[in-house]
């Protein structure tokens, strides 16, 4: 049985690299946004029929107590237009979650919401806006897609997220007034990259 990991980014799918050659584990991009995660998650499920998918990559975090690093694994996912969606929460994968973040100093969110947008919630005004609305936690644009196209599969879907931006950080544009976070985003994308790389070699355990 195949678990299927997919991810927006190549960027975010490098860290997954290690299981690619792996029987029984397929990774693999569907592109950024609604539309192009639900294409492609479909294309992928059409291709190679999974056991599992599973959602990971990066995510902002809209709660103040999560930092670069740190974990989020919902168990719902929203849309600003109220549309929800239940997650799976695997309980074998989610005490792994804990014990990793315990072993590396950060910490695991288990449960709760993630909201899906179609733009980046970039500033933190906009993060204080969408917990405020949605009683989020985190946001990211793809969880709410994937797990729309897995449920129309009969497939069950667990959502994986690495906080990359804080509650009260900008994500880094490239107007001038916002420099010096972009500056500071390629360190910090490597950093939420290399904690997806490190909990992810600890898989092959999970669905043992």
């Amino acid at each position: 049985m195949t678990t299927l990991v997919v991810t927006a980014l190549g960027f975010e799918r490098a860290a997954f690299r290690h299981l690619a050659h792996r029987p029984g584990w397929c990774v693999a991009s569907t592109g950024v946004g609604p539309a192009r995660a639900a294409d492609g998650l479909a294309r992928l499920i059409r291709a190679e029929r999974p056991a599992l998918v599973v959602g990971a990559g990066v995510c902002g975090a809209l709660d103040s107590g999560l930092r670069l690093g740190d974990l989020v694994l919902p168990a719902e996912a929203v849309t600003p237009e109220g549309s929800c969606a239940p997650l799976a929460l695997d309980e074998r994968l989610c005490e792994l979650a804990r014990r990793f973040a315990e072993a590396h100093g950060g910490s695991a969110q288990i449960g709760g919401r993630i909201v899906s947008v179609e733009r980046i919630a970039s500033t933190p005004a906009d993060k204080r806006e969408l917990a405020r609305r949605f009683e989020a936690s985190a946001v990211d644009q793809e969880t709410f897609a994937w797990a729309g196209v897995a449920r129309e599969a009969g497939i069950p879907f667990v959502a994986v997220r690495v906080v990359l931006d804080e509650a009260g950080e900008p994500l880094a544009s490239w107007r001038p007034s916002a420099w010096r976070s972009a500056l500071r985003l390629p360190a910090r994308a490597l950093r939420a990259r290399r904690t997806l790389r490190a909990f992810g070699r600890e898989w092959p355990c999970w669905r043992s």
